[in-house]
């Protein structure tokens, strides 16, 4: 084996690991929260923070670390984010406290982010563009892995060996990852002439927070006027990439049709993937009485179908378009959202494992297909910046979902803790985000048939 192949073999390793790696953990923990609601005495809204701050903290250092990746060495910082990421795997597995645990998810995303951010960048760097395809697809199938198997083991990990064991599960993964990056003797970098904006990282970074903090207190004047600042942020911070020396994004992207439709409707897309599994994971153990691993085995269904639709996709490129593909997809993730409009305290699970697999398929042929449009379309030095971005409107689509999800239940639950005697109250206001984003699939359907331009191949 030649130095060059092995050096390609780390690192699709390396890929590989960590694609699996966190998906497995944002999806795992949806399904311990009822347990950890219990352990620390939280209630709905808090506990919704558990997974949000995680997506909060991805979205505002995904493309931050994906320039500073550029700029320093992709190794350099991809080694730096799992040591992050172990330690607060560690730090989540040891919490004594909801709060603790709500930062050491902090510090977990912003490990993320820096390894997942740049995942795909390395592999486009080592491989040339004849031969990325295939690695490419294989890190993208294992991150699906990790979100279908994420709700299983996650499930077994709970009922066995208690919500803790979720974390300690990621240990000796990341230390695996650790290994075989320190094989690659190599560096790679982008641009390393350019800086960092810090201003724009601040805008937005703050930008964020206060229209996730605005949501979870949509009931008070403060977080009214956090989602307003919040958005006027957004609007400050997309100015400032026009500006400043050194920006996140380059105005040639930040500013190009296809580019802006692909991501507004990505960010739809993505929206629906983690409050599904919230609210149903408190559903279906509060309400219906299954264990933490009958509950992961039943949400497992949606993410089965995410990867087998995903898979399909590559053969459906054969014979028509991406975008009309994630337009088919976009009408399925929103039938099956609309099954949900329905949901009640004696739903068949035979009901609610077919709404879970439309969205699946629905989600895996739109997913799939708004990736093979973002990353087909750039030129190479932007591959790290549309990679991270790509990330970013995942990570702030989930997110979003999240604030809205949390919203309705500090407007029809408030601080109480989810209790028998309030469990018609969350069903109905469980209903809510579900109805809100099959709205805005059937919406962004549309967008998939505008989103044309001579330049963009396949399309």
């Amino acid at each position: 084996m030649t130095n060059n192949e092995s050096i390609k073999n780390n690192v699709l390793l390396v890929s590989i690991i960590i694609s699996f790696l966190v998906t497995y953990v944002s999806s795992a923990i949806n399904i311990a929260l009822p347990d950890i609601a219990q352990t620390f005495s939280l209630n709905s809204v808090f506990l919704s923070w558990i997974p949000t701050s995680y997506l909060l903290f991805s979205a505002i250092f995904l493309i931050p670390f994906g320039k500073l990746a550029g700029i320093y060495g992709k190794k350099r910082v991809i080694t730096y984010g799992i040591i992050v990421f172990i330690l607060a795997s560690v730090l989540s597995a040891i919490s004594t406290s909801g709060m603790i645990l709500l930062i050491s998810r902090i510090f977990q995303a912003l490990g993320s982010s820096m390894i997942y951010g740049n995942v795909y960048s390395l592999i486009a760097s080592v491989y040339s563009r004849e031969e990325e395809g295939k690695p490419l697809s294989i890190s993208v199938a294992a991150s699906y892995i990790g979100l279908s198997t994420g709700p299983v083991l996650g499930g077994f990990l709970t009922q066995y060996f208690g919500w803790r064991s979720i974390f300690l599960f990621t240990i000796p993964l990341g230390i695996l990852a650790i290994l075989f990056i320190f094989k690659l003797k190599d560096e790679w970098f982008e641009s390393h002439t350019e800086g960092l904006s810090i201003s724009s990282i601040s805008v937005f970074a703050l930008s964020l927070i206060a229209i996730m903090y605005g949501f979870s207190a949509v009931t008070t004047t403060i977080g009214i006027l956090a989602m307003i600042f919040g958005s006027l942020g957004v609007i400050v911070f997309i100015w400032l990439q026009t500006k400043v020396k050194n920006p996140l994004l380059d105005p040639q992207i930040l500013f190009d049709r296809v580019y802006i439709i692909n991501n507004l409707t990505s960010l739809v897309n993505y929206g629906p993937g983690i409050f599904t599994f919230f609210l149903l994971s408190l559903y279906l153990q509060n309400l219906r009485g299954l264990t933490p691993d009958q509950t992961g085995l039943l949400l497992c269904v949606q993410s089965v179908f995410v990867a087998i639709s995903s898979l399909l996709v590559g053969k459906l490129l054969d014979f028509t378009l991406p975008r009309y593909i994630a337009a088919v997809g976009m009408a399925l993730t929103a039938i099956g959202l609309t099954f949900f409009i329905l949901l009640n305290e004696t739903t068949s699970f035979i009901y609610i494992i077919t709404a879970l697999a439309i969205i699946g398929l629905g989600y895996g042929l739109s997913a799939a297909s708004s990736t093979e449009i973002s990353l087909k379309y750039f030129d190479k030095r932007f591959f790290g910046v549309s990679s991270a971005t790509l990330n970013t409107m995942r990570v702030m689509g989930q997110m979003m979902g999240m604030g809205v999800t949390m919203a309705v239940l500090a407007i029809f639950l408030g601080n109480a803790q989810l209790t028998p005697s309030n469990y018609s109250i969350f069903i109905q206001t469980a209903k809510i985000p579900f109805l809100i984003y099959a709205i805005l699939c059937y919406i962004s359907i549309y967008g998939y048939f505008i989103i044309r331009r001579k330049k963009l191949r396949n399309s």
